[in-house]
């Protein structure tokens, strides 16, 4: 059973919108690459950290906004000259229910031929690149819920792999106490096939593992 918000501490509110974000598609192209937009990444968490009950404010640090221009030629060797607009940044995560707080210190980079254009760009560009690599966000071409799904099939077969494990070891020891294999199956109250079913069931092994636990904690107190 998933953990209640409000039972939640700040950082596990943080982990819990991960989740949300852990790879997404990258779904726009330019400069000769492909990439995730601010937009995809915003719509993915908006929802989730107002449940969550979180709150994210960039700030930018005080005497450290600067704006200068940049003398270049383009490619067709044209004297162009840009703005560049740079500025020291802190994005502040809070938890609006207990007022916890997360500073991170940043930097926003922008360069366009207008110097509110620069500004405008760089701001995105330091918002967008935040939230990925705080989140450490894998990116990828192909369906990120394919990708999810083999990467939850893999954990759950791991997860199996761990409890029959544990279903092995259990079973000796079940097997000293009783010393005939058909005794343990009888405790357990299944036959030898049904065992072995059970087994090699995802969704059962766990229960497999309960019971044996609870027999061999039976035979202890008896």
């Amino acid at each position: 059973m998933e953990k209640k918000i409000q039972n939640m501490s700040f950082k596990e509110k943080l982990q819990e919108l991960k989740k949300i974000v852990s790879i997404m598609k990258e779904d726009a192209e330019g400069h000769g690459y492909n990439y995730v937009t601010e937009e995809s990444i915003l719509l993915a968490i908006n929802d989730k950290m107002i449940e969550l009950g979180l709150k994210l404010t960039p700030s930018f640090i005080q005497n450290t906004l600067k704006a200068e221009p940049v003398n270049y030629q383009n490619t067709k060797g044209q004297a162009k000259t840009d703005i560049l607009v740079t500025s020291e940044m802190v994005f502040t995560w809070e938890d609006i229910t207990t007022g916890e707080k997360e500073d991170i210190p940043w930097i926003l980079v922008g360069q366009q031929a207008d110097g509110s254009q620069a500004f405008g760009s760089g701001l995105t560009y330091a918002n967008r690149y935040f939230l990925l690599k705080y989140f450490n966000i894998a990116t990828s071409k192909d369906d990120p819920d394919k990708i999810r799904s083999e990467m939850e099939a893999e954990e759950e077969r791991k997860k199996i792999s761990a409890t029959q494990t544990k279903v092995k070891k259990m079973y000796e020891k079940a097997l000293k106490k009783y010393q005939v294999k058909e005794k343990v199956y009888e405790a357990l109250g299944v036959s030898r096939d049904e065992f072995i079913e059970i087994y090699n069931d995802p969704d059962k092994a766990e229960s497999l593992l309960e019971q044996l636990t609870l027999i061999l904690k039976e035979e202890k107190n008896a």
